[in-house]
């Protein structure tokens, strides 16, 4: 099985936030993986200290992989925004989070289903 982490998975466990990472422990077995948009929104947090750097780069080198976007994802993507943006809020950045999901045929993680849950091949996992 795998596992797409959402920027705010990474962020609580990095925070220390307990929940957080007793799941990316029991998502040890799983392929997990994250989206290279969700890693720009870490390194765009603006108070980094050396620790929380050094305890991001370990989250990072401990996954599957960074899933760059492209042309199949971009235009998964698109798709979502033409259907999605107007009705449910949709931004560019989780339609390309979503669609990433999709084409690797993984469950995402996330605490904020209210993005997602409305993109009906979408299979969330909400794990706090």
């Amino acid at each position: 099985m795998k596992v797409l982490l959402d920027t705010n998975i990474c962020i609580d466990h990095l925070r220390g936030f307990q929940p957080a990472t007793e799941y990316l422990a029991r998502c040890q077995e799983k392929e997990r993986w994250i989206s290279a948009l969700a890693m720009m929104e870490l390194y765009a947090a603006p108070h980094i200290n050396p620790n929380q750097r050094e305890k991001m780069t370990r989250l990072l080198e401990g996954l599957n992989g960074i899933i760059a976007v492209d042309p199949d994802i971009a235009r998964k993507a698109g798709e979502f925004l033409g259907k999605y943006r107007k009705e449910h809020s949709l931004n560019p950045i989780d339609a390309l989070i979503a669609a990433t999901a999709l084409n690797i045929d993984a469950v995402l993680a996330t605490r904020n289903k209210k993005h997602f849950d409305f993109i009906p091949e979408l299979i969330i996992d909400c794990p706090y």
